[in-house]
């Protein structure tokens, strides 16, 4: 227990004084490319078609959702864990930085997605409805991911440059693997639980 309590401290510290600013700069992309891409799917309905299209794959090679239509939690789980998983290994490579990708494209599909409500005349209530209830666990963890990899890219690039960084990679890697295990897989746990049974029910009550 002991061993525990030290491993979630110091993700959290680690959090608190390296991934901060990494966490509130992807927050403030992913909003903005979100409302980017609501306005452009009202604009222009072909951006929207693009990226409805593009989530509408995902999902049926995730199988997530059962024939009937219901969301299976473990199938959903293991989906939001490998995306947030490889959220943070591009960071590996250098100097892209494609973790920068995963934001763009998620918050572009969440504004397509409002876009898409709108256009059929379903109210951004019922959007918000089908969204919080696990988005608020869901989004979080995802934001931390994206934090996390962008943080691992710039530890990548400084170490071949030879320049100084906040700590050796190796190091690094020990604590992001920490933020991993013990804030990610937590929310996206309750964030798979809350989609699967909370969310439909929450959703129909402003449908």
């Amino acid at each position: 227990m002991a061993f525990l309590k030290e491993q979630y401290r110091q993700a959290f510290a680690f959090f608190r004084v390296e991934l901060l600013p990494y966490f509130r700069n992807s927050t403030i992309a992913f909003f903005v490319i979100l409302l980017v891409f609501y306005a452009a799917g009202m604009l222009y309905p072909p951006v929207m078609d693009t990226m409805i299209s593009y989530f509408e794959g995902v999902v049926e090679q995730s199988g997530i959702v059962s024939d009937g239509g219901q969301i299976l939690v473990l199938n959903l789980l293991a989906n939001n864990l490998l995306a947030s998983a490889t959220s943070i290994v591009y960071g590996i490579i250098p100097f892209l930085f494609l973790p920068a990708l995963s934001i763009g494209m998620n918050a572009a599909v969440l504004g397509a997605l409002g876009a898409m409500y709108q256009k059929q005349g379903l109210s951004l209530l019922l959007y918000a409805a089908a969204l919080v209830p696990h988005g608020i666990f869901e989004i979080p963890a995802l934001l931390v991911a994206f934090a996390c990899g962008l943080y691992l890219c710039r530890t990548v690039t400084r170490t071949l440059l030879g320049r100084e960084t906040a700590m050796p990679l190796p190091q690094a890697l020990l604590s992001l693997v920490r933020v991993y295990v013990a804030v990610i897989v937590p929310l996206l746990v309750v964030a798979s639980v809350v989609e699967a049974y909370v969310t439909p029910w929450f959703a129909s009550l402003f449908s």
